[in-house]
């Protein structure tokens, strides 16, 4: 608000009502803006995986994953180990019946025969917790030493990174690259295709608990559990604040105000005595500090400019989402 000599009150361009000329009231009808595009973007992501297998057997402990076949004692039992991306206890199984002489428990420790194995044998034990699946491929071979066995490891883990929002879409990117994935509780009309959620036909909304799985051709699995967000990107709307008027002399006001978001011409009308009452006009809009002239007025009163942006000059028709605004003033 701005106060100078007669001017006694500088009313802030805001929303409201709009009055017609000679100042009657009517309502102005607005039209809700025209989304110009969407966006899809992810909160709240958590992945469930399982990662860092380990294979260790004897005192001191070594590692058989990954590696040529390591020399294993048939009475050492060989102890699984993985990491979970949540922190939870992993369960291990096998995904088939263990050839004969072998046993793996629950906590992953794998019994070898009793006697070493005659011909190599071949079998898959698998890390699960929650949704989350690893796996790994156990080889043994008939040992270079007596009461040994030849056993290497082979793990196969599949991870998902956190999900990328970049341009209106969100991207999930897995380790090792290219596996498959799917989305599940996804927004209706969402589109999913190569690790990308796009918006599709998708009504804007929060879309809660939206999953992700990645899933490679043996089963190792790994799943995004995230919040969907679909919003409307509109175009920039006009926005009038700051309104205030300066007197220059007792009958002539300048009409001070700002604009923001777009710019635009406004429309205002003139409300107070005297023959400007009703006087409708257009200004030109600009970013920034705007200012109108007014004249003719009567000395010692009160008149409020009303200004509604408008599709273009000569236009009666508010831009869409915008809300007029005035500014009374004293002469």
């Amino acid at each position: 608000m701005t106060i100078r000599r007669k001017i006694v009150a500088a009313g802030a361009v805001a929303a409201g009502v709009a009055l017609a000329v000679g100042g009657s009231a009517q309502a102005v009808t607005q039209t809700a803006p025209t989304p110009i595009g969407y966006t899809v973007t992810a909160i709240n992501a958590h992945t469930d995986s399982i990662s860092g297998i380990t294979g260790t057997f004897g005192t001191p402990a070594a590692s058989v994953v990954g590696s040529t076949a390591v020399q294993v004692p048939v009475a050492d039992p060989i102890q699984f180990g993985a990491t979970d991306s949540l922190g939870a206890a992993i369960t291990w199984s096998s995904t088939a019946t263990l050839p004969t002489g072998f046993a793996l428990t629950s906590a992953g420790a794998l019994t070898l025969p009793t006697t070493p194995v005659a011909a190599a044998v071949s079998f898959t034990v698998k890390a699960s917790q929650g949704s989350a699946v690893a796996l790994a491929t156990v080889s043994v071979a008939v040992g270079t030493t007596t009461g040994d066995d030849g056993v290497s490891v082979t793990p196969d883990t599949v991870a998902l990174n956190a999900p990328v929002n970049h341009h209106g879409e969100v991207s999930f990117v897995t380790v090792p690259a290219g596996v498959a994935e799917t989305l599940a509780n996804g927004p209706a009309g969402a589109a999913f295709s190569g690790g990308v959620l796009s918006r599709g036909t998708a009504v804007p909304g929060d879309y809660k608990a939206v999953v992700v799985t990645a899933k490679d051709a043996a089963g190792a699995t790994a799943t995004e559990t995230f919040d969907a967000v679909v919003r409307a990107i509109y175009p920039p709307v006009p926005t009038l604040s700051h309104g205030h008027a300066v007197e220059l002399t007792p009958v002539r006001e300048n009409v001070y105000f700002v604009q923001s978001g777009a710019a635009s011409w406004d429309h205002f009308t003139i409300v107070g005595p005297g023959k400007i009452n009703g006087h409708q006009g257009w200004v030109n809009g600009k970013l920034g500090l705007n200012v109108a002239v007014y004249g003719g007025l009567e000395a010692h009163h009160g008149y409020t400019v009303f200004y509604q942006p408008v599709e273009g000059q000569g236009s009666t028709t508010p831009v869409p989402g915008s809300h007029w605004g005035y500014v009374f003033f004293v002469s």
